[in-house]
């Protein structure tokens, strides 16, 4: 019986080759991309509005390095050179990055969001952003049923305002009904939904 001079710390595989072991690593245990929550953590201490290069400059002196994992710091560098009005827009714009969807211009956030075109401040505060939608999903244990989901966004409506709490809630009643493993499968559906 031969013994394996390189094993994953994960599920124990074993291998012989450090350079499989690297492989395998890669292809079977890859590492989540940054979700919506993990923006909101990023840029949870900055004052909006901000540029793309504002952003980064932000991320860069942030006094909690740990908090930005090098994937989220490499995918805000390929953010487009626009104005941010708050973390949510960041977040949209990461998940158009991530899904390979043309990134939207400036114009053509200002179109669709506006707040002008809805009223005032309401109109600010029913955008529902991937960011608020994370926010309802925060501390939450997966797996969990959609139903389950539901329940826990009912009573997590401290984390959120209490103007969008029934659009948030009437979106994530739209999710599938089936389990979900984790963040990414939640986020896909919901960008469904929301695309």
């Amino acid at each position: 019986m031969s013994t394996s001079q390189f094993t994953c710390q994960i599920c124990g595989q074993g291998y012989e080759q450090k350079s499989r072991l690297e492989r395998h690593v890669l292809t079977s245990h890859p590492k989540p991309a940054p979700s919506a929550a993990d923006v909101e953590k990023a840029l949870s201490r900055i004052r909006f509005p901000k540029s793309k290069d504002e952003i980064i400059s932000y991320v860069k002196s942030t006094q909690e390095p740990k908090i930005v994992e090098e994937e989220l710091f490499n995918i805000l560098q390929n953010l487009p050179e626009r104005t941010y009005r708050d973390s949510a827009e960041v977040a949209i714009a990461i998940g158009e990055i991530k899904s390979g969807k043309k990134v939207r211009s400036a114009k053509e956030v200002e179109k669709t969001e506006s707040p002008s075109k809805k009223g005032g401040k309401k109109a600010v505060t029913s955008v529902i952003s991937a960011a608020t939608l994370a926010k309802a999903l925060s501390g939450i244990d997966l797996p969990q049923s959609k139903e389950n989901i539901i329940k826990y966004v009912e009573k997590n409506r401290v984390k959120i305002s209490k103007d969008i709490h029934q659009d948030i809630l009437k979106i994530f009643k739209r999710l599938p009904k089936k389990g979900y493993k984790d963040m990414a499968d939640i986020e896909k559906e919901l960008g469904k939904i929301l695309g």
